[in-house]
């Protein structure tokens, strides 16, 4: 606050008032009237007008952030000094496959995984190639191998007894179950098995074998009616093929059976029963059932180790022998009998299946599941096999059924089996033999 002075001059000397006399003394004056100097507060001075605030500079600051976290991303997610075009492989080892795959895929890189045995868990990537931290071309293949359980060769214990068979499996790591069938095999016997020998499996799988019941002693169902020859032999085991024949016995009565009562014979076989119409027709017995047809032929099973697996199995259903092909662990060429079974100079019925163990080959591939075929005709069991990648030979095997006729009736290696890509899948088309 600032004061200001400012002047007033001395009031002039009052007149004598009339009536009265004053005597004044003035005093000398040296100069003009004396002033008198007065303050006074002088009114503030109005507020400064604040500028508005400047904004360009907060926005090239948000520019320039914005800018060094760009190149921030870049720079660590850039490649190595190799360029755009290359990658650095990532280290999958010890992942699961799904989750490794995914990781080269975000590095743009493609995957194959290969099946191999390990140490290391099942399921689990134990090696890679390129290497971890190698520096390859943008979608390069990288090859995971993952670990398999460990495989083991399935036994043959056709022809052995049930617990003999159970114990040879289970010494190989391998699961059992069992299943009751007809067979003519004394009872107790293994008959067939699945997964079929020489086959190669996971430890700890199941290998299903069907054992013999037995054979049954047929009941005499001679003179007794339809219905109950029908119940006797069903109480035994037996099912019944009822033909009507012209008979002077009683209408309904059982005149003839086939087997004889008291032969053995295979439980759920049929047995025939001649049955009386009531009637006789130009007189006589009536004809007597017809006699089973005559057991097959033996031959001698030819040694087809060492020939590749589809000229073996030529061979074989050249002479009347079917096959079963298995791929198992060698170092022969892949597709090459390494073993048979039964083995070669051995002596089989006409019809009997050898199983052919052929190699997978000294660096075996993953492999290929064998399609369904069985059923369909030639053409199209041959388009769906070459279309997932296998070679396909042709060849002809009888049936007694009419239906499948010019139909597939086998397939080898058997639907469902993971062989080699590549190799020859044999299809059996059916010719109807009467």
């Amino acid at each position: 606050m600032r004061l200001v002075p400012r002047f007033r001059r001395q009031p002039a000397a009052v007149a004598p008032t009339e009536g009265r006399t004053e005597t004044l003394v003035q005093e000398e004056a040296a100069g003009p009237p004396p002033v008198v100097e007065e303050e006074y507060e002088e009114p503030p001075p109005p507020p400064p007008r604040r500028r508005p605030p400047l904004l360009w500079p907060w926005l090239l600051l948000l520019l320039l952030l914005v800018a060094a976290g760009l190149f921030a991303l870049w720079f660590f997610n850039r490649d190595d000094d190799k360029g755009a075009r290359t990658v650095t492989v990532p280290n999958v080892i010890g992942m699961k496959p799904g989750e490794a795959v995914g990781t080269l895929g975000q590095r743009g890189l493609a995957s194959r995984v290969v099946a191999k045995p390990s140490s290391e868990p099942a399921g689990t990537i134990f090696a890679e190639e390129p290497g971890p931290g190698t520096h390859v071309t943008r979608g390069s293949v990288v090859t995971l191998s993952s670990s398999s359980a460990a495989q083991v060769t399935v036994p043959d214990v056709v022809g052995d007894k049930a617990p003999a068979a159970i114990s040879a499996l289970r010494a190989e790591g391998l699961s059992t179950q069992t299943a009751s069938v007809a067979s003519n095999k004394a009872k107790g016997i293994v008959v067939s098995e699945s997964p079929a020998a020489g086959e190669s499996v996971a430890k700890g799988s199941t290998v299903t074998i069907r054992v013999s019941r037995g054979p049954s002693r047929v009941p005499d169902v001679v003179g007794q009616t339809r219905a109950a020859a029908v119940a006797a032999l069903k109480a035994a085991g037996f099912g019944a093929a009822v033909f009507v024949v012209p008979s002077s016995e009683p209408k309904n009565t059982v005149v003839a059976q086939r087997p004889r009562a008291g032969a053995n014979a295979p439980a759920d076989s049929k047995v025939r029963l001649n049955v009386s119409s009531g009637t006789t027709s130009g007189g006589g017995v009536p004809p007597p059932p017809p006699q089973p047809p005559p057991p097959p032929a033996s031959k001698s099973i030819p040694d087809v180790t060492g020939q590749s697996q589809q000229a073996a199995q030529r061979h074989l259903n050249g002479i009347g022998f079917k096959s079963r092909v298995a791929y198992v662990p060698s170092d022969e060429p892949q597709g090459t009998v390494v073993s048979q079974s039964p083995a070669g100079g051995t002596s089989a019925k006409v019809g009997s299946r050898i199983t052919l163990n052929a190699s997978r080959g000294s660096t075996p591939t993953a492999g290929q599941i064998v399609p369904k075929v069985l059923r369909l005709d030639p053409q199209t069991a041959t388009s769906r096999l070459e279309s997932v990648g296998f070679q396909v030979q042709r060849l002809t095997q009888t049936t007694s059924v009419r239906s499948l006729n010019g139909k597939v009736v086998d397939c080898q290696p058997a639907a469902g089996m993971r062989v080699p890509a590549g190799t020859f899948v044999t299809i059996y088309v059916g010719r109807f033999v009467g």
